[in-house]
């Protein structure tokens, strides 16, 4: 009996050995080389459809909000604006300034010096005491001491005001120039950004907006 009509007659399939080693038709390739693999579909599907575009992973999306800014990025530094010098056509009489300076200290400059709301405040008008008659008997020296350092004091307290008056009269001339150049310097860049917005608007309206 032939080996493979005992196998069919008993229900036990041939060897595989034997469909492995069996010839192909002439036609027919096996279906493993037909179908690509899954690396070939992966390779193919992150080369780029046209060779002379970049790939998509290799684009840069833009920065959304939230992200970090690159660290190479030219951001302007913030301003201090007590360092700002505002061109000033203001040259006080040395004779004020002289009468606003301390003798032996620096020349007083309205331009550097400010004054504390403290300062500023009004002060209030003070009454002379009222004076009491002392007969040329009582004057003795100690009363003569004590009314010499009374006058120094007082002096001293007179020019003190004065000084401070004096200085607060130049400080406000320097900020009354002051106010009126920067008013003036408001007007141009109003001015300026009225010319901007004009033609920001007809660029938006012929190109879109940005």
């Amino acid at each position: 009996m032939d080996l493979e009509e005992f196998l069919s007659e008993n229900g036990i399939p041939p060897s595989p050995s034997q469909h492995d080693h069996s010839p192909h038709p002439p036609g027919l390739q096996p279906a493993s080389s037909a179908a690509p693999s899954v690396m070939d579909l992966s390779s193919r599907a992150s080369a780029p459809i046209h060779p002379g575009l970049p790939s998509p992973n290799c684009m840069q999306s833009p920065i959304r909000p939230g992200q970090l800014l690159p660290a190479n990025r030219n951001t302007p530094s913030p301003i201090d604006p007590d360092t700002i010098q505002v061109p000033v056509g203001y040259e006080p009489d040395p004779a004020d300034l002289a009468l606003s300076s301390i003798p032996g200290q620096e020349m007083f400059d309205p331009r550097k010096r400010k004054f504390s709301e403290e300062e500023l405040k009004p002060q209030p008008m003070i009454k002379k005491a009222r004076k009491v008659f002392i007969p040329d008997d009582l004057k003795d020296d100690k009363y003569w001491a004590r009314r010499r350092k009374n006058n120094m004091a007082a002096k001293r307290s007179r020019d003190a005001r004065r000084l401070k008056e004096n200085q607060i009269a130049i400080r406000a001339s320097f900020l009354e120039k002051e106010n009126s150049a920067l008013r003036q310097e408001v007007a141009d860049l109003r001015k300026e950004l009225g010319k901007c917005k004009n033609i920001l608007a007809k660029y938006e309206a012929r190109h879109g907006p940005l």
